[in-house]
């Protein structure tokens, strides 16, 4: 435990703690329009070493801050042994921050994630993951007029000069963008995916939930594969793919669901999901059975306002034959022909460094209204 001008930090040691943690952002961010709860027991589960995936390749210490024995803020730290294979083994991360608008309790807070780090043997911190770049990522520094998409952080404005005035620095930005416009040119751009699509000898069909269920595991190695040179790019486990899965399963839609098949062989897929955040949002943490009842009746019955276009992949010999555009095009197409309720297709999230996909979607006419923020700093020894 630390104790630094009536802010006590201490780390999180059983279940009234992480009760404590668990419940804290809704005392900072439960009067923002835009901020989404999200469901404790799925947070619980995600958090606990006994059943998160992420426990068989990381661990990780949760720390509280208390303040005239109220909690006031929050924090993780963690290590990853999959990054320390693929990337380098001095970098620790911090996630799931919250905390008051107090510069304070944010130092005491993220020196206590450091000197964990520290203790680890790491020397470079990076932040906030929760817990990788494929999970909720970032600090959201741009975008705050908006609901955030599902699987999207959100966070008060002022959270990033708490990080800043700590010494934090960017690392790299994390895009979201969304396309609007219903107003366009089907011949031409149905003629532009015929061409990509014959041109190769290649099919393009929405599977059944039950073929994507068989082929999960051959999807998720695309992925791994087609994103190796991304920023920060660690492959998802087995076990990490299996809970993401379990968790999507229910909400995956045939009709939102492309692949690309070389014969047999999936060669590129695109998945994207009705965005239920607003659902979410009023169920406010409780995920009863008459809250799951009415998502499988939304995702089910009825034509989603707005979709989240969540994970693409092209595997690498055919990353040159234009099938992100087909795939692309082929979701546009028929969002435009089949759903009328459509509103919003939100693309997320692309890293800032890949400036020829970022070109690719804004060429369709995607716009950037979210700005994900990943910080760093050296660690003194």
């Amino acid at each position: 435990m630390h104790s630094d001008n009536g802010v006590t930090v201490r780390q999180v040691n059983g279940d009234r703690d992480m009760e404590g943690f668990l419940g804290l952002p809704w005392s900072i961010q439960q009067n923002d329009p835009y901020w989404v709860p999200p469901i404790l027991s799925e947070q619980e589960r995600f958090l606990d070493p006994r059943t998160g995936p992420f426990f068989e390749i990381g661990e990780a210490a949760y720390f509280l801050a208390f303040r005239d024995g109220m909690p006031v803020g929050r924090v993780s730290a963690h290590v990853n042994g999959q990054y320390e294979r693929h990337q380098d083994a001095y970098t620790g991360f911090f996630g799931f921050f919250e905390c008051v608008k107090d510069q304070h309790v944010a130092d005491t807070l993220l020196d206590a994630a450091a000197n964990w780090l520290r203790l680890q043997g790491k020397r470079r911190i990076l932040g906030p993951l929760s817990f990788s770049i494929y999970d909720e990522v970032g600090l959201l520094v741009e975008g705050f007029d908006s609901l955030p998409a599902i699987l999207q952080a959100h966070n008060p404005p002022y959270y990033e000069e708490l990080l800043t005035n700590w010494g934090l620095r960017k690392a790299v930005d994390w895009y979201a963008f969304r396309v609007t416009n219903r107003d366009i040119d089907r011949g031409a751009m149905e003629k532009k995916l015929h061409g990509i699509l014959s041109g190769h000898g290649l099919t393009l069909r929405s599977p059944q939930r039950s073929e994507f269920t068989r082929r999960a595991e051959e999807i998720v190695g695309i992925f791994n594969e087609a994103w190796s040179a991304n920023w920060g790019h660690v492959p998802l486990t087995e076990s990490q793919f299996r809970q993401i899965f379990a968790m999507l399963e229910p909400i995956i839609r045939s009709d939102l669901v492309d692949l690309i098949l070389d014969g047999d062989k999936i060669v590129a897929f695109m998945v994207s999901i009705p965005d239920l955040n607003p659902l979410i949002q009023e169920m406010n943490g409780r995920l009863s059975v008459w809250h799951r009842i009415r998502l499988l009746c939304d995702v089910k019955f009825r034509k989603p306002r707005k979709i989240r276009t969540l994970i693409l992949g092209v595997k690498r010999e055919y990353q040159r034959k234009r099938l992100h555009h087909a795939l692309i095009l082929s979701t546009y197409l028929r969002i435009v022909r089949t759903n009328s309720r459509v509103e919003v297709c939100d693309c997320s999230l692309i890293s800032e460094p890949l400036t020829h996909f970022i070109r690719m979607v804004e060429s369709y006419g995607a716009s950037r209204y979210k700005t994900f923020r990943i910080f760093e700093r050296d660690l003194p020894a």
